[in-house]
């Protein structure tokens, strides 16, 4: 059976690029934390799963900070671009599924919980989130379209005529004691 594939959307490095002085140092300052829990961590999990999935969340993120310091802001634009096509693909969906399963783990539910937000908190940064978001929101209009015009009547309605005698509307019943 094929595994589900996620449809590829184009990213822009426009949020990366124009984002406030706090945004950009919120990056920083999550890359900054996800270095020390790395350091504290590599002894006793470095062969874990989800381990992997921290060291790869970190390169991510220096490579991304770097990028968004480079004297030459087109080059890096394209690199940013580049970088969020690659996360939406290949990694933002991986990390997110490693770290929820590193919540599971009573002792080690905490710091899952620190990556999982450390991910979304990138994912909102870097304009992630927006794209599907949007997504979203087109898919909601689409269904109230529908509904609207009465075409989800013609499939739906039938569940839902109550005038009918076939309908079991239940009866109660007495306990004995």
């Amino acid at each position: 059976m094929p595994a589900a594939t996620i449809p590829s959307l184009p990213f822009t490095a426009d949020e990366v690029m124009n984002a406030s002085d706090k945004d950009k140092a919120q990056l920083k300052d999550i890359h900054a934390l996800l270095d020390k829990l790395f350091v504290r961590n590599r002894n006793q999990h470095r062969r874990n799963h989800w381990f992997r999935s921290l060291w790869q969340f970190r390169k991510e993120m220096r490579l991304l900070v770097e990028e968004m310091e480079h004297k030459k802001k087109k080059w890096a634009a394209e690199q940013i671009a580049h970088r969020l096509q690659y996360w939406d693909e290949k990694c933002i969906h991986q990390w997110y599924m490693h770290f929820t399963q590193l919540v599971a783990v009573g002792p080690f539910a905490v710091l899952g919980l620190v990556l999982m937000a450390s991910v979304a908190r990138v994912c909102r940064i870097t304009g992630i989130t927006a794209v599907y978001e949007e997504m979203a929101s087109e898919d909601v209009k689409g269904v109230l379209t529908a509904v609207d015009e009465g075409l989800l009547a013609e499939e739906y309605g039938g569940m839902m005529d109550v005038d009918e005698p076939e309908w079991d509307e239940g009866e109660p019943v007495k306990r004995e004691d």
